[in-house]
């Protein structure tokens, strides 16, 4: 029977939380797994059977995120100990844990609008100068 929306989201938001709490406090041991990993999004099945979790970082190394993803995987039966001991629910949801890239690709687009700026306005600054050199004197 698939919960309602409103317990639903409230499960969601209190495993992120949980398992925020265990990587902040250094309580996942693999040595793949740091503090420069967050969790971007939780996906619960409707019966709250499963749960796919991305996992991002602030990192540039592209091969961070994959490891990452491998340690918290591995962990993953830990973890989900961990859970069933907080969240006071029938079953724990079996966690996945996935790359999300969603915030390097932001930070490229950004990176590009950034540059695209930077040269219409060094464009707009000499064309403005060129046209003051060009108008005749009052």
């Amino acid at each position: 029977m698939a919960m309602d929306e409103t317990r639903h989201a409230r499960l969601e938001s209190r495993i992120l939380h949980e398992l925020s709490t265990l990587l902040m406090r250094g309580e996942i041991k693999d040595h793949r797994v740091d503090t420069l990993v967050s969790f971007s999004y939780i996906k619960l099945a409707k019966d709250a059977a499963t749960a796919r979790i991305g996992v991002s970082t602030m990192l540039q190394d592209p091969n961070h995120a994959r490891r990452a993803v491998e340690g918290l995987n591995s962990a993953a039966g830990y973890l989900q100990g961990r859970l069933g001991k907080v969240l006071h629910t029938r079953t724990t949801p079996l966690l996945r844990f996935v790359e999300d890239h969603s915030i390097e690709e932001a930070q490229r687009i950004i990176r590009r609008i950034d540059a695209t700026v930077q040269a219409d306005n060094a464009n707009t600054s000499t064309s403005t100068n060129d046209d003051e050199r060009d108008s005749p004197p009052q």
